[in-house]
């Protein structure tokens, strides 16, 4: 069943990475939160493109009806900020947060190893959405869990409001999916490209 939400939400993943580029997978804090796996000189222009399309689309509405929240990876945290600061918000401001729910999948014993092992990742979803990658990974289902309240917490707390959600692949496929009410084990026939933003609801 789809969220009942009183608030409009975008979605936007992270500009192009380094770790794109190097065609590896990073998922782990530690690994990163560092620059060495941040934003590539296309993801920030990316990243840059963003935050002048949203600003367009949001320009009937006062700054002060906009929030932006942000996965702690460095790649996400540095494309919140540029596009967060086309719309006249600062990091030192109330309405931009860094919030853990956002963070990328944990893809486990994969961390560090090559991006193609992510299709490993996507058909074990679709065959049981609890199977989890070894080493620590996450499941679809706790990927949803975190998803679900972030949203019972951002529905707390803000009414009437546009919210920018920047996050990563899979997150964001799965929380498109638990938003709408879709089928999470299909999560990835919502994904979105690096730097491409998209309204999920309108209120």
């Amino acid at each position: 069943m789809a969220l009942q939400l009183h608030n409009s939400y975008w979605v936007l993943r992270h500009g192009r990475s380094k770790a794109n580029d190097a065609g590896i997978i990073v998922s782990k804090v530690e690994n990163g939160v560092p620059p060495s796996y941040g934003l590539s000189d296309s993801g920030r222009q990316q990243a840059k493109v963003a935050g002048i399309e949203l600003k367009w689309r949001l320009a009937s509405l006062d700054n002060a009806d906009v929030k932006v929240f942000s996965s702690p990876l460095t790649r996400t945290l540095d494309t919140a900020v540029i596009v967060a600061e086309e719309l006249g918000i600062y990091t030192t401001d109330s309405r931009f947060q860094v919030v853990p729910e956002l963070i990328e999948r944990n893809f486990g014993d994969y961390e560090l190893q090559s991006d193609s092992n992510y299709q490993k990742v996507w058909d074990a979803d679709s065959a049981d959405l609890a199977a989890a990658p070894s080493g620590g990974g996450e499941s679809v289902e706790q990927v949803a869990e975190r998803v679900r309240s972030l949203f019972a917490t951002l529905e707390e707390g803000n009414t009437g409001k546009s919210i920018l959600l920047v996050s990563h692949g899979d997150t964001l496929s799965i929380l498109w999916a638990v938003v709408k009410g879709l089928p999470l084990q299909d999560h990835r026939q919502h994904g979105l490209n690096t730097g491409q933003l998209k309204l999920l609801h309108a209120a």
